[in-house]
Parts: structure tokens; sequence; C-alpha cells
């Protein structure tokens, strides 16, 4: 089923019918939960995960966390809700999400968004000064809204969906769990589907939104700190991108230096998004 989105994989006798109940659900905005088979916590794999389905799903990229390591190999960060610092290695749990989307959307739609991104930000922090392709703008656009986006969609009401007027299969645990690492939907018996392949569906649809919009903005400037280092943060508010402790994508800001008395007004605002933490590579020497 062609969509601007791409090709929608739906295994089923009556997959257009599950693939236009997931479009309609969407365009919806929230779907219909179902209270009683509520699960507070996301859906296991099979023993040792043989599809090797992603279970921790990093919001903000490990490979972008990394770049922020000390020498121990870890960041500082300041967990909000226990009011602690302590130091994390890149793969941390608290960094991620808990299987809120499908390996579709994990594996597929959102590495390549990162990937695209992860060239740039290489050559960025090895000497690149600037953004100056529409390419490279475009990627750093589609990044910003993969971060945002997850950022605000990580957390699932419930486990699963009932997508009325669907019969749906009697499928195995093997048998989802081959579907899923192979980037199809499914609907279980009773036309219940799991709420992480609605959810990859629905944050594909608001990256694309928001990148559309995003393309609006004149520029993404390159900003090096004189002195200090930046903070990210869980949730971003404003346009801007850590790349290294000492470099930052800015929107619609030129090229440049950034001194020690701007770093702390950008490192404020970052704190001041932040809802479950937020991260350096030292927050010591973060002026704030």
């Amino acid at each position: 089923m062609a969509k601007p989105m791409g090709v929608i994989k739906v295994f089923s006798r009556n997959g257009s019918q599950i693939a236009a109940a997931l479009m309609g659900a969407m365009a919806a905005g929230r779907p219909e939960t179902l209270p009683k088979r509520s699960q507070t916590k996301p859906e296991k794999t099979r023993k040792k995960n043989p599809n090797r389905l992603t279970v921790r799903q990093h919001v903000y990229p490990q490979r972008s966390i990394a770049r922020f390591t000390g020498n121990d190999g870890r960041v500082a960060v300041h967990d909000i809700a226990r009011r602690q610092v302590r130091r994390a290695r890149p793969c941390d749990s608290i960094f991620c999400a808990r299987r809120a989307w499908d390996q579709r959307t994990e594996a597929g739609y959102m590495k390549g968004i990162e990937d695209r991104f992860q060239v740039l930000a290489e050559a960025l922090s090895g000497g690149q000064s600037t953004i100056s392709s529409a390419e490279d703008k475009q990627a750093v656009e589609r990044f910003f809204a993969l971060w945002y986006m997850r950022s605000r969609h990580q957390d699932l009401e419930d486990q699963e969906i009932k997508l009325n007027g669907i019969e749906g299969d009697n499928l195995t645990k093997e048998q989802e769990e081959n579907l899923e690492a192979n980037g199809y939907l499914f609907a279980r018996t009773g036309g219940i589907v799991p709420a992480r392949q609605l959810n990859g569906l629905w944050l594909q649809s608001q990256i694309d939104g928001y990148a559309r919009d995003l393309s609006r903005v004149n520029r993404w400037g390159v900003i090096q700190a004189q002195s200090g280092e930046f903070i990210i943060t869980d949730t971003p508010m404003h346009m801007i991108i850590p790349l290294t402790p000492k470099l930052a994508l800015v929107g619609e800001s030129q090229d440049g230096m950034i001194l020690a008395d701007n770093l702390a007004q950008v490192n404020r605002l970052i704190v001041a998004a932040s809802r479950r933490y937020f991260l350096a590579r030292d927050l010591s020497d973060c002026p704030i």
C-alpha cells in the first residue's frame, strides 16, 4: 500500500484492511487502548532474542553520546528525579525508550536518518566548519525532527491497541518476531496490534512533517565554545544540537565562536527544557 511515508508491508489475508485501519487510527490522533490488557512493561522477546529485535531504543543516538565520554568511557548524567549525578556509559538504559516503536521504524526509517547525520557529525567534529550544501542542511533538519519527536513519543500508555472491524491472525510468538524483524506489520486475533507498530507509523509521520517545517530555517550555524562545554538535554526544545563538548549546531545562527557567558545562556535553556535528565562530559566544566 503506497503512502507518502513509503510502502507499508502488512502480513495478513486482509492486509489492505489492516493497513487502512492503522492509517485511520493515526489520523484520529490517539488510538483506542485496552485497559484490561494494559501492560506497564514492554513486551518481552523470546528467550535470548534470536531475531535481535531492539528493546532498548536510544532517543539521542548512542554514537552521539559517545562523543561526550571522558577518559573513563562514560558521561556525567544529572538524574532530575533522583537529584543526583552519576557516570554512565552511552548504552545506559536512562538514554533509551523501552521498545516504544517497532523494528521496522528503528532499524529502517530511523537508522537511515541517523546514519546520514552521523556522516555529517563526523565531518564537523573533524574540522568541517560550515553547513553549505542543501543535502547537509536536510540531514540536520531530519535528525533534529527525529530527536525531537522520539523524546516526546517514547512512552506507551498501553502495549496493545484494538483496530475495529479487523479479524487479525492467530500467530505464534516466533511468527510475530520473524515478521517484525522483516519489517512487516501484523494484527493478532481480534484485531489487536502491538502499540509500538502504530507509534512507529505515528513517529514517522510526525518526523516527516516537522522536518518539512524545519526546512524554513535559513541556516544551521556551526558554533564552537571558546571555554566551557555544552550540555545535552533529553527533551530538545530549542534548535540546538550538541555534537561534541565544544561544538554544536544552532538553528538561525552564523558560524563562529561562543563566549562563556553566551554558552551559559545556552546551557540554561538546555537544562530548563530537560524532563528526566541532562548530560555532559563533565558538568563541572559546563557554565550555567
